[in-house]
């Protein structure tokens, strides 16, 4: 029987890519506006094209200011200067050695963003050239290194359906959509095709924050603070809440469904709140949802948090099979190289064999 002695599972890892991932690998015809870096005299930027430049600090530059408590700023930071386990797997592996990690899911960096970027064919070109990258990446220990591959959701359907069959020969473990896409909702018909395909591929379908719009353009418009909270909880709730009341879970009961760096102290609220709407309610509301909304997610979802002592406090409302632990590296929210600690001082008081499931054992068993 696995032991947490014997390491963490992660649900929650990211990469920073390499500065020319899209100027060498992304279609030819999108070469000339693909993703880059630019430096300036006050630090690196991140250019999507539609996009405002995105300075680099936050996505994995700055972990050893974090580290250090001595972050003062997402800008001033280079590019080249990224911890090298952000994009070398080699030292990723050492890496989790040193932070007592096992296995790790790993999602994108830049490239949670660019599934706004305003043209759906640059976006689906951006995305098929990353995962395409991802699967090398992961190739270097397919054990411990799990890629979720990008799913083009705005265009034609056949795009997102052709990405997740290519993602399965890739050797990819899930995919990811944002958690919202703007105007639409996942309840709609046109996306039944691909709940299907991937219910049928055994494809795990992951909703990550940060994905709805770049961190930085929305906090010029709602502040840092604020930006952060809708980020990180009110984008993740909105998600959730359209795929449940959208009876997507319903209609494809064999379909997981992972909300990632969401946290969980809200989840048990939510719930109760949509059950006591739905006993109210769910006689007239269309689409017709046949079980109290919890039943749902207690049967399909799961969702990750890297600190969250509340979360873990109300585990039993939720379903402790259900959570799932992880490290966030090399995000300067995340726990690296301190998990250990942080996991004792969040899981105090609980039960070692409930820590061992939401640390190790519900990851390993969702990701196989």
């Amino acid at each position: 029987m696995t032991t947490i002695a014997e390491g963490y599972v992660s649900a929650d890892g990211h990469v920073v890519e390499p500065a020319d991932l899209w100027t060498t690998r992304i279609d030819k015809r999108f070469r000339d506006r693909a993703p880059r870096v630019e430096s300036r005299t006050n630090g690196d930027y991140y250019l999507i094209d539609g996009f405002e430049p995105i300075p680099v600090g936050l996505e994995g530059v700055a972990i050893d200011d974090k580290i250090a408590g001595k972050i003062k700023s997402a800008e001033g930071y280079r590019h080249a200067a990224t911890r090298p386990g952000a994009w070398d797997p080699r030292a990723r592996l050492a890496d989790q050695d040193l932070d007592h990690v096992r296995a790790e899911v790993l999602y994108p960096g830049l490239g949670l963003f660019i599934s706004s970027a305003p043209d759906p064919a640059y976006v689906r070109a951006c995305q098929q050239a990353y995962n395409g990258w991802l699967s090398e990446f992961c190739m270097a220990a397919a054990t411990r290194l799990l890629g979720a591959a990008l799913l083009p959701m705005r265009g034609p359907i056949e795009w997102a359906l052709e990405e997740a069959e290519r993602a399965a020969k890739l050797g990819l473990r899930s995919v990811m959509i944002p958690t919202e896409v703007t105007n639409r909702s996942y309840r709609e018909p046109e996306y039944d095709r691909l709940w299907a395909t991937l219910q049928d591929l055994g494809l795990i379908l992951a909703l990550h924050v940060g994905t709805d719009e770049p961190f930085m353009k929305k906090a010029a418009r709602m502040g840092v603070g604020k930006a952060f909270i809708d980020t990180k909880i009110c984008a993740m709730q909105r998600g959730m809440a359209d795929l449940i009341w959208g009876a997507v879970p319903q209609r494809y009961p064999r379909l997981h469904f992972v909300l990632v760096e969401g946290g969980i102290g809200w989840v048990a609220s939510v719930l109760r709140s949509m059950d006591h709407w739905w006993a109210d309610h769910h006689h007239w509301m269309e689409p017709k949802v046949d079980e109290p909304p919890s039943s749902y997610f207690k049967r399909q979802f799961w969702a990750t948090f890297e600190d969250d002592r509340a979360g873990v406090l109300t585990r039993e409302l939720i379903g402790v099979e259900r959570l799932m632990w992880g490290s966030d590296y090399p995000h300067t929210e995340g726990t690296f190289p301190h998990s250990r600690e942080q996991i004792a001082k969040d899981f105090a008081g609980i039960p070692e064999a409930e820590v061992s499931q939401m640390v190790i054992g519900n990851a390993a068993r969702l990701y196989g």
